[in-house]
């Protein structure tokens, strides 16, 4: 059970991480009152049952969804078990739970992931409170969560000394966590798919300056137009900008606009395709219909951005994003 408290979420399963719940709860005496105290774990249930009670929080307010970790300073190494334990004995239930890696809080679920470990489900979750305090309701291992926002990328879990920080604020880095566009597979590319009309979608990036890199560009594959979709999310235009030009701005100054933005988006995600050294990307082949790509680049001290539409109908298509259709964001 050491090892399971020194490396947190990501190296136990649901049910080690129940028992240290558990384990946790039973170390703390009943409060004073005889038989009418509660121990810690009488207190989770009834805050479960409470919350349980109020609506779903919905994830287009829900500033909780993203990556968070515990900010470097406070990580312990997994390699020494002194300190290990050293940490755990002064953190508590966070090095036990959070000391382990990154974890990343979806609308329906709880993944965990480390430089060890890939990307995994913990745990299915549902949400309550509000854009300052995010209430999480696991499904089968801990009771409840909670946490107060001290910012955008800052969090408190409540009643604990515990602090942990959003690894995700930046578009390209928020847009990953909607999933990859995977190459298409030539075998996959069956009469069966161009009977249905649609095809594969051949995307080029042409830099805007000889300077820019064309390879590892993030190109955000979409089924609604980026600026329809966020204006039906509240994110509305302004004097100074699109819903789109500020939505990036927001990502760009970490503003909690960013974060709610990208949840919307992902409503609408088919993936992500990442360019290759030179510049080309492929997604799978896509039903017939209107996509929209969209992706950001910052040259020299300018952001830009790309929202193209395309349809793919009656075979493959393709679609290049250069300095002829860039948009500036600032």
């Amino acid at each position: 059970m050491k090892s399971a408290f020194r490396r947190g979420l990501l190296a136990v399963s649901a049910a080690v991480l129940a028992t240290v719940a558990g384990f946790s709860a039973a170390q703390t005496k009943p409060s004073p009152g005889g038989a009418g105290g509660q121990s810690v774990a009488d207190k989770m249930s009834a805050a479960r049952a409470m919350w349980e009670k109020r609506p779903a929080l919905p994830a287009d307010r829900n500033p909780l969804l993203g990556k968070w970790t515990r900010p470097a300073s406070t990580r312990t190494n997994s390699s020494n078990p002194s300190a290990g334990l050293a940490a755990l004995a002064n953190a508590g239930p966070c090095e036990a739970v959070f000391g382990g890696g990154t974890f990343e809080f979806r609308a329906d679920k709880l993944l965990g992931m480390d430089e060890r470990t890939k990307e995994r489900e913990l745990d299915k979750v549902e949400y309550r409170g509000d854009a300052k305090h995010v209430v999480v309701l696991p499904k089968k291992t801990f009771k409840i969560f909670e946490f107060d926002f001290d910012g955008p990328n800052r969090i408190s879990w409540t009643g604990q000394n515990c602090v942990l920080t959003r690894v995700d604020s930046a578009p390209a880095d928020v847009s990953a966590a909607a999933g990859t566009v995977a190459p298409p597979n030539p075998s996959a590319v069956t009469p069966a798919t161009a009977s249905a009309g649609g095809g594969v979608l051949s995307l080029s990036v042409g830099g805007p300056s000889v300077k820019e890199n064309v390879s590892g560009r993030k190109l955000w594959v979409l089924k609604e137009d980026p600026q329809v979709a966020l204006n039906k999310g509240g994110l509305k235009s302004t004097p100074d900008g699109s819903a789109l030009q500020n939505w990036l701005r927001a990502c760009y100054t970490k503003d909690a606009a960013c974060a709610k933005g990208a949840n919307v988006l992902k409503a609408y995600s088919v993936g992500i395709a990442t360019t290759d050294a030179s510049g080309h990307a492929k997604t799978r082949p896509l039903p017939a219909g209107r996509y929209w790509v969209l992706s950001q680049a910052q040259v020299d001290d300018k952001h830009l951005m790309w929202n193209e539409r395309v349809e793919v109908k009656g075979g493959d298509k393709s679609l290049t994003l250069d300095a002829r259709n860039a948009k500036a964001v600032d």
